[in-house]
């Protein structure tokens, strides 16, 4: 009976298995229709922007659907759903093609630059730049402005005596790409005292409250001028041009020419000013990049000079507090929690379905145990983040897929232990009193020893999902939306009520998940 179990179980797995790779393919075909662009974006503001001014374009002057899906985790994610086709529009800096995804040379000139990607992206990637929208977003080392007064900073080179007492803060992609801090302490030939991994959102706030020295700031963002803080001159020329431009697949080029055609009233538009100001807007004021974004654009259709766009005074209907955001944005709100809702189910029953069989078959071959109990808490170990962009990878597809597959699992663990110690620990004479009545293998464990052990299952399903919950706030990276999405936008706009607005609710649905599931859990041991 114990063959016949197994067989079952490896049945089983294989049946879920392919359902969810049928499931998997019938939402990528749906979400590849021909009358759809999807349009992706960065985590930080500025790409938000861009990214809404690219969509609302394509709606205003076209027949197709948008699809947006923003807050992506970084360059790497975003070029590589380029290239699978998860994405067909983002708007990418020229600097950032060069250096971090063709693993050029640093160039000074920004035509030069601007040709060389445009050319290699077309030849090696079938990708098509389109002009440049007018502004250079290039970073920019900055400091307190009485931090820079007090010692005469003016240029790059001018920190090299104090840089071992100096601490820095860097975004993460700032500490690793060759265009980033690897490559400016070759540049300048010194290492910062200390160096800490911070969110774009927070780094001018660190910088400002004196909690770091030095940050990697964004030349166009506004708050440089809101937090009197000073941008140091690139006296070695380090940093290439970051000329902002979408980037597009051919293939929706050669499908959808009239793209071309809606994008081309941004090339050579926006100045390093306005985009600061756009920025300021979102970042400052607590404008939502869309509003901002469409304000532009009206701004841009009737003549409205440059200079009076965003205005800067919040609109109605912008973000002021906590419950204001709640009441405004409800339809969004409910809209997200019911996909994280979906998110941690899906991943829940998945790992219901493996974990517990698992637990089963590990009780009944216990030499196997160590070997499964040590694999699952291996992944454990690994970070949430990492292990995103590793399926990220592995898939090639954005969204559920891959973070349904991280939750699963993470989920694991609590599930098959329970389960293996909730048989294990059952009364010996309990199993030789069923044996004695004649059941069989399969009898005595679905009127037995499952029912029993059911309490110490059911605890570690309730554990599962509230790390679930959790978990999945993290999907936002690859684009799996959810609660995660607002948490995102908060940090990378330090605006604590849009984190809240993804936090609060996602932890009432841990509770509100994790008492449901313990009175089911009470009344079992109380059954």
């Amino acid at each position: 009976m114990v063959h016949d179990d197994k067989h079952w179980l490896a049945a089983w797995l294989l049946r879920l298995l392919a359902l969810a790779v049928v499931c998997s393919a019938t939402t990528t075909a749906a979400a590849q229709a021909a009358d759809t662009v999807r349009i992706g974006s960065k985590n930080f503001t500025e790409q938000e922007i861009l990214a809404e001014l690219v969509a609302q374009l394509i709606e205003r002057h076209t027949d197709l659907r948008v699809e947006r899906t923003f807050g992506l985790g970084g360059t790497g994610v975003c070029h590589a759903a380029l290239l699978a086709g998860e994405l067909d529009i983002y708007v990418e800096y020229t600097g950032t093609a060069l250096l971090d995804v063709l693993k050029h040379e640093g160039r000074t000139n920004a035509d030069d630059v601007y040709q060389i990607v445009a050319k290699a992206y077309r030849e090696q990637f079938e990708l098509v730049w389109l002009p440049p929208m007018g502004f250079n977003n290039t970073y920019a080392m900055t400091v307190r402005a009485s931090h820079a007064d007090e010692h005469g900073w003016q240029a790059i080179s001018d920190l090299a005596n104090l840089a071992d007492r100096l601490s820095a803060g860097f975004t993460a992609e700032f500490m690793e790409r060759p265009d980033g801090y690897p490559g400016l302490r070759r540049a300048y030939g010194y290492d910062f005292g200390q160096t800490a991994d911070l969110d774009p959102g927070l780094m001018y706030q660190a910088l400002a409250d004196g909690q770091v020295d030095v940050i990697c700031a964004f030349a166009t963002d506004g708050r440089i001028a809101a937090y009197n803080l000073r941008v140091l001159r690139d006296d070695r020329s380090f940093f290439p041009p970051y000329d902002a431009a979408p980037v597009i697949r051919s293939a929706l080029l050669r499908d959808h020419p009239e793209v071309r055609d809606a994008l081309a009233a941004i090339a050579g538009t926006i100045s390093d000013q306005t985009m600061r100001r756009l920025n300021y807007a979102v970042d400052e004021l607590r404008r939502t990049p869309s509003s901002v974004a469409g304000e532009w654009i009206e701004s841009r259709a009737v003549g409205i000079p440059q200079s009076t766009a965003s205005a800067t005074t919040p609109q109605t209907g912008d973000v002021v507090g906590f419950w204001t955001m709640v009441s405004t944005r409800r339809a969004e709100l409910w809209q997200k929690v019911l996909e994280h809702l979906g998110l941690t189910a899906l991943a829940m029953v998945i790992a219901i379905l493996i974990g517990v069989p698992t637990g089963i078959l590990i009780h009944r071959h216990r030499a196997a145990a160590p070997i499964v109990l040590s694999a699952t808490e291996i992944m454990q170990t690994i970070p949430s983040l990492a292990m995103l962009a590793f399926l990220f990878a592995v898939y090639g597809i954005l969204g559920a897929t891959p973070a349904v597959t991280a939750l699963v699992l993470y989920a694991l663990l609590p599930i098959v232990v329970n389960t293996f110690t909730g048989l294990k620990e059952l009364s010996p004479e309990l199993i030789e009193a069923a044996d004695g009545v004649g059941m069989s293998g399969g009898q005595r464990l679905w009127m037995v020893e499952l029912p029993l052990a059911l309490p110490m299952i059911v605890a570690g399903i309730r554990t599962s999902t509230v790390w679930t919950v959790g978990i999945a706030t993290l999907s936002t990276y690859i684009g799996a939306g959810g609660l995660g999405d607002f948490i995102s936008r908060g940090l990378s706009r330090n605006d604590p009520w849009l984190t809240l607005l993804g936090a609060v609710p996602a932890a009432v649905m841990a509770v509100t998940l994790s008492l449901a599931i313990r009175l089911v859990e009470r009344h079992l041991r109380q059954a």
